[in-house]
């Protein structure tokens, strides 16, 4: 089951990396000013807005380990 699972997680990320391959060959003229506008727009947000999304990922995964994983046994 695991395995299945694996399988199609990794033909989404192929799936995607070709749709981002044609993407860039077809539709963008300059790959290098899309890359910098997107670190460019990740540099920007505050310090604190990334220390708020760390923080709620920090308590959601918490909640995840203590909650729902005993919750699972194996038969």
């Amino acid at each position: 089951m695991a395995v299945e699972r694996r399988d199609a997680f990794d033909l989404v990320l192929v799936a995607t990396a070709l749709v981002l391959v044609y993407a860039s060959s077809v539709g963008v003229s300059n790959p290098v000013s899309v890359v910098g506008g997107v670190v460019d727009a990740i540099t920007s947000v505050s310090p604190i807005a990334y220390l708020v999304i760390v923080g709620l990922g920090g308590v959601l995964f918490m909640a995840y380990a203590l909650l729902y994983l005993p919750t699972q046994h194996e038969p």
